[in-house]
């Protein structure tokens, strides 16, 4: 194990376990965005200028209500840009944030065919994040351009992005019995 790796806590019947973050210029945004709109809220409700604000600037009520107004919703924003895949012997769930706010399991006996793809997440889906095209396709992303596209028994597809798509679908196909593609 390298020292960069991040060591993680599994279940023992995981087959193939991935947690992934958005891109770090994601959360940048919406750190820029959070501290704008807080700002602008706190100006419009003291109805004061600049130098009165900065003149209460350390006062504790003033840092509660930042600190509230910006840091509580920036923590939530964050804690759900979180994508976690996880294959076990018999199903694979894939869900966002540190308590699931999405998730999609479906049954290994399910999967069809599964393949390594690569994607342009803006034009083919419209970004990152859980996704869906006009033909019905989901997917779930969190970054990067490559995936897994998995076809179930019922004809729906969809896209799992991975960092490690080659492993993905090696234990998609094994697990599905020796006609997986």
């Amino acid at each position: 194990m390298s020292v960069s790796s991040v060591a993680t806590i599994r279940p023992a019947s995981a087959l193939f376990h991935e947690e992934q973050y958005f891109d770090w210029k994601v959360y940048a945004l919406i750190g820029f965005l959070e501290l704008a709109c807080g700002l602008s809220i706190l100006a419009w409700t003291h109805r004061a200028d600049a130098a009165d604000l900065a003149s209460r600037a350390w006062a504790p009520d003033f840092l509660l209500g930042l600190a509230a107004g910006l840091g509580v919703p920036f923590l939530l924003i964050v804690s759900v840009l979180h994508m976690t895949t996880e294959v076990g012997p018999d199903v694979a769930t894939i869900w966002y944030g540190w308590v699931p706010i999405y998730r999609r399991t479906f049954a290994l006996a399910d999967v069809q065919s599964c393949e390594v793809v690569q994607y342009r997440p803006i034009a083919d889906y419209g970004g990152w994040g859980v996704r869906r095209r006009s033909d019905g396709e989901r997917a779930l992303t969190a970054r990067g351009d490559r995936g897994v596209r998995v076809t179930l028994a019922d004809g729906s597809r969809l896209l799992i992005g991975s960092q490690r798509p080659e492993d993905l679908t090696a234990v998609l196909s094994r697990s599905n019995g020796p006609d997986a593609v």
